[in-house]
C-alpha cells in the first residue's frame, strides 16, 4: 500500500511539473512574439508618417488631463499625450502653453494623485507624473499608441481569486464606464497597458478577452527600451465592483457600500462565457446538473477526498467532478462549474469560480482547524450578493484529531520552527486563529495550510439543507422582478397645498394639507405606499414628523395661527425606497 500510495504522489507530482513546463513555455512563446510585433509596428512606414506628425502635435500642444474624484482612492484621469520614458521609469507629463490640467488636486503628492489597481490605497500602487516642458522633449527614441489605451495595475496576477476581483472585473466596469466599449461578446479597440512589471503570469488569456490589440506589458516597454507614448490614456481601475479588502489597514472582510449587483455580475460571467467559448447548458430547471469538487494535490488537501466523493454520488445520485490546478486548465475548469448545482472546496482562490455558476445552485466552503469561517468571507460576500441566487454554506473543522500540522513547511506555507519556541507552542496550542492583517500572519498560515480528514455526514447535511433553501427560494424571474422593483423610486408629489379655508373650519389652530400621489406610481407594482410630512416653524430649526398612508390631513399639533411654515412631503413605498420631497410655504 505505502508503494502504491508512492506511485501515485510521483505520477502527480510528475503531470504538475510537465503541465507547469508547458505554461513556461507558452508564456516565453508569447513573450518573444509581444516583442516582434511591437518591433514591426515601430517600423511600419504608415506608423512613422504617423509618428512624425504625433512628435509635431506633442511639442506644439504639450500634455493634458482630465481628472474625475475627490481623494486618489476614487480619481481616475483621462491623459492626452502621457509618455512613459523606461529608462526612468516614469510617466512624463509634457508642459506647453496649450496643456489642460481639469480635476488635478493642489497637491498630487499626498500621497500620489491615483491608485493604478482597484486595491484602496496599497503603496505599491501609486500613480504620478513627472513634469518636463514640451519644448525640451525628446522625439529620436519614440514609440507612440494612437488608440485608446488603458493603463493599470495587476494586483496579484498569479492568484485566479485576484485576477478576476481585483482585475477583469474592474476592467470591464471601467472599459463601460469611460470608454465606447459596450456589453457584449465583442473585443474592443482599446489597449490594455499592465504596468506593475509581473511576469505574463497564466491567465493572459482572460485579459486579451477586452482587446483586439496585443497587451502590452512593463517588461515589454523596458525591453524595447525606448519611450513610449499614448495619444489617449486611462489611467487607473474603477473600485466600484469590488467587495473585499484583504486587510492591509484593518483585518479582511467585505467592502462596505460595494456597487456590485448580482445583474452586473451575471452580465460580466457572461462576457467572460461569451469570450472563452464556454458551452452553459445549465439552468435552474435543468435536472443533470452535477457536483464539482475543487481538489488541492500539494498542500490544504481533503485527506478522505474519495470517501467524500462517494458519498456525494451515492447520496445525491449525481456524477461528482474533480477538478484542480493539477489536472485541468482554468478554461476547462469555468467550463465544468458553469454547468454545476454544487461546488464544494477548501478555502481558497479557486472558490471564486462559484461566480459562474447558474442560479439556483450551492457553495460549501470547507475550513481547516481553528480557522472561523466568519473572518475569512470573499466567497460567502460573494454568494451572498441579492440576486445571485445562491445558497452559501461553511464547513470548520472542530476536532484536532483530524487534522495534519506542516511545522516543517517553509514559512511562507505555514511552517513556523523559525519562530521562539514559546511561539511555537502558543499557534500550535491554539483552538482559532485571532483576528489579524494581511499578509503573513503566522499563526494564519500555519492553520490554513493544514490537511483535514472532513466529517462527511455534516458536509452532506449542509448540502441538504442548502438545497431545502434554494427550493423554497423565489424564482430566477421573481428575483429579477424584485431587483428591479429594488431600484425604482416614486417621483415627487404632485400638487402640494395648504387650504387655510379647511384649517379655518376648526375651533382650533390647524393647518390642512392635500397632495396627489406621485406620477409614476402606478408603474411600479408597489406594495405599499406611504408619506413623510414634516412641518417646521420659519423662526424655529425644530420640525415635527408624520408618516401617513393618505393624501391628506389636518394639523394642530405645535400649529399656531398667523405663523408661517416650511412643508415637506416625501413619498415612500415598500417601507423604504424614499423619493424626492415636494415643498410648499403656508401661511396660516
Amino acid at each position: 500500500m505505502a508503494y502504491k500510495a508512492i506511485c501515485i504522489v510521483m505520477v502527480i507530482t510528475l503531470a504538475a511539473l510537465v503541465h507547469k513546463y508547458m505554461e513556461l513555455y507558452r508564456q516565453y512563446t508569447e513573450l518573444q512574439e509581444t516583442i516582434h510585433d511591437m518591433m514591426s509596428d515601430t517600423h511600419n512606414q504608415s506608423d512613422i508618417y504617423r509618428q512624425d506628425k504625433f512628435i509635431v502635435e506633442l511639442k506644439s500642444s504639450g500634455s493634458s488631463v482630465k481628472c474625475l474624484g475627490q481623494n486618489h482612492t476614487d480619481r481616475m484621469c483621462h491623459f492626452k499625450n502621457l509618455c512613459y520614458i523606461p529608462h526612468n521609469d516614469a510617466f512624463i507629463f509634457l508642459h506647453s502653453v496649450h496643456s489642460v490640467k481639469d480635476g488635478l488636486p493642489e497637491n498630487r503628492f499626498d500621497p500620489a494623485l491615483l491608485d493604478m489597481s482597484s486595491v484602496k490605497d496599497h503603496n505599491t500602487q501609486y500613480f504620478n507624473f513627472v513634469d518636463v516642458p514640451a519644448s525640451t522633449f525628446e522625439s529620436d527614441n519614440v514609440d507612440y499608441i494612437i488608440h485608446p489605451t488603458l493603463i493599470f495595475n495587476r494586483f496579484n496576477p498569479s492568484n485566479v481569486m485576484h485576477v478576476l476581483h481585483d482585475d477583469l472585473l474592474p476592467i470591464y466596469y471601467t472599459l463601460n464606464l469611460y470608454t465606447s466599449f459596450e456589453i457584449s461578446h465583442q473585443i474592443t479597440d482599446v489597449q490594455l497597458v499592465l504596468m506593475e512589471g509581473h511576469p505574463v503570469g497564466d491567465y493572459r488569456e482572460l485579459y486579451q478577452l477586452f482587446s483586439k490589440h496585443r497587451l502590452v506589458f512593463k517588461n515589454d516597454i523596458i525591453e524595447n527600451n525606448r519611450t513610449l507614448c499614448f495619444k489617449d490614456a486611462f489611467v487607473g481601475l474603477s473600485k466600484a465592483t469590488t467587495w473585499y479588502q484583504y486587510g492591509f489597514t484593518e483585518p479582511q472582510g467585505p467592502v462596505p457600500h460595494s456597487q456590485l449587483t448580482a445583474a452586473y455580475m451575471h452580465r460580466f460571467v457572461k462576457f467572460i462565457q461569451d469570450g472563452l467559448h464556454i458551452h452553459v447548458t445549465a439552468t435552474h430547471e435543468n435536472k443533470d446538473r452535477y457536483i464539482v469538487l475543487l481538489s488541492r494535490k500539494l498542500n490544504r488537501l481533503i485527506l478522505n477526498e474519495i470517501e467524500l466523493t462517494m458519498a456525494l454520488a451515492r447520496t445525491f445520485h449525481t456524477k461528482v467532478l474533480t477538478v484542480s490546478f493539477e489536472t485541468h486548465s482554468l478554461v476547462d475548469m469555468i467550463q465544468t462549474v458553469s454547468n454545476a448545482k454544487i461546488v464544494i472546496g477548501v478555502h481558497g482562490s479557486l472558490l471564486v469560480l462559484s461566480m459562474f455558476l447558474a442560479s439556483n445552485s450551492v457553495v460549501i466552503e470547507l475550513f481547516p482547524y481553528a480557522v472561523n469561517p466568519e473572518n475569512y468571507t470573499p466567497y460567502k460576500t460573494m454568494a451572498n450578493i441579492p440576486g445571485m441566487g445562491i445558497a452559501y454554506r461553511s464547513w470548520r473543522n472542530t476536532n484536532p484529531s483530524n487534522t495534519v500540522t506542516h511545522p516543517g513547511n517553509p514559512p511562507e506555507m505555514g511552517g513556523i520552527q523559525h519562530l521562539p519556541e514559546d511561539l511555537q507552542s502558543n499557534i500550535m496550542n491554539s483552538d482559532e486563529v485571532p483576528k489579524h492583517l494581511c499578509c503573513s500572519d503566522p499563526e494564519w498560515l500555519f492553520r490554513i495550510y493544514q490537511d483535514t480528514v472532513v466529517a462527511v455526514s455534516e458536509i452532506l447535511e449542509l448540502i441538504h439543507a442548502a438545497l431545502n433553501e434554494i427550493e423554497t427560494s423565489p424564482q430566477e424571474d421573481e428575483l429579477i422582478e424584485s431587483l428591479l422593483r429594488k431600484d425604482m423610486y416614486p417621483s415627487a408629489v404632485q400638487n402640494l397645498s395648504c387650504d387655510p379655508d379647511k384649517a379655518f373650519d376648526s375651533v382650533d389652530d390647524s393647518l390642512f394639507l392635500s397632495w396627489n400621489p406621485p406620477w409614476n406610481i402606478p408603474h411600479l407594482n408597489v406594495s405599499q405606499v406611504q408619506y413623510e410630512v414634516l412641518i417646521q416653524d420659519v423662526n424655529s430649526s425644530d420640525y415635527k414628523a408624520w408618516v401617513l398612508t393618505q393624501t391628506w390631513c389636518k394639523f394642530t399639533e405645535g400649529i399656531v395661527s398667523k405663523h408661517k411654515y416650511h412643508i415637506w412631503v416625501y413619498c415612500i413605498i415598500n417601507g423604504k425606497q424614499r423619493g424626492p420631497h415636494s415643498y410648499t410655504l403656508c401661511h396660516i
